[in-house]
């Protein structure tokens, strides 16, 4: 089980590398003269403009993204850093990527807490340290990057499934707890996990698991609708239901889901016509209601 960041790494490299803007000429060469006087944002968006290029000039961008940094950009700061971890345009150098990721928290931001933690975590680009890793996420919570909470639980709940500090699935849990007004699909999906399974030394309570899940099909978490569409098929805490079964797995289905694809096949192959074409008509129900 691995949580995603907030700003996913490779998101963060596409937003960068997506056309922003159409440029009619050639952007300018990077030198000292074609930078002077232009303010951060300025300079970066000289960098935007070399990586919108046909075929983009990575070496350029970097140049210009390190004056944009160094004149006081957090964004500026925080894509050097991604290019440094993964050689863009520069030699690849873990401690120079950790470097300005650090100066872009302090600069305000504080998603890349999440990037620092990882990076710590997985040993990537820089070497593994659990210690510090965690360090990185509390203070990503005790700025108030709520994010940082799911992240952290995650990985306690990665090592409790491990057999690794079960008694920290409790701290697990209070995070979750404490970031559900905030992140409430996310920290559903994991507190549904922790009852449902009993993890660590969270005890087994099927009824709060059927809450949460609950709580995350009904905002949109593809995964928890084929959970509550199962539940309801098995008659699991709540009375069955079965074209509500067909509703939440198709729900989960039409989002992607693997599982709820596999759900809706096996209930559409073995139930009524009657009971599919009902489920399929409250899940169009319940999605147009969400639309609205």
């Amino acid at each position: 089980m691995k949580y995603r960041p907030a700003v996913p790494l490779l998101i963060l490299c596409l937003a960068l590398l997506a056309p922003m803007h159409v440029h009619a000429e050639a952007p300018a060469a990077w030198s000292t003269e074609a930078s002077a006087g232009l303010s951060a944002h300025a300079l970066e968006e000289t960098a935007r403009a070399h990586l919108d290029r046909e075929i983009p000039d990575l070496e350029q961008a970097a140049l210009w993204l390190h004056a944009a940094a160094e004149a006081g950009s957090g964004s500026a700061m925080a894509h050097l850093a991604y290019f440094y971890q993964q050689g863009y345009g520069v030699a690849r150098q873990g401690d120079r990527a950790v470097y300005w990721y650090e100066r872009a928290v302090a600069a305000g931001e504080l998603q890349h807490t999440l990037s620092l933690g990882w990076a710590y975590l997985r040993g990537e680009p820089v070497a593994r340290d659990r210690e510090r890793a965690e360090d990185w996420f509390r203070q990503g919570i005790e700025a108030g990057f709520h994010p940082a909470r799911i992240a952290l639980a995650s990985v306690l709940i990665a090592d409790a499934l491990g057999g690794l500090s079960p008694e920290r699935a409790l701290e697990a849990e209070e995070l979750l707890i404490n970031a559900l007004p905030r992140e409430p699909v996310l920290a559903s999906y994991f507190l549904a996990r922790l009852y449902l399974e009993g993890i660590g030394h969270v005890p087994h309570d099927p009824a709060r698991g059927l809450h949460f899940t609950r709580l995350g099909a009904e905002r949109g978490d593809v995964r928890l609708q084929g959970w509550l569409g199962r539940m309801y098929a098995n008659g699991e805490g709540l009375e069955p239901d079965l074209s509500e079964a067909v509703k939440w797995a198709n729900l989960s289905a039409a989002g992607g889901d693997p599982y709820g694809k596999r759900l809706r096949l096996q209930l559409e192959a073995g139930l009524s016509p009657e009971v599919v074409e009902e489920g399929r008509r409250r899940a169009v129900e319940w999605a147009i209601r969400d639309d609205g």
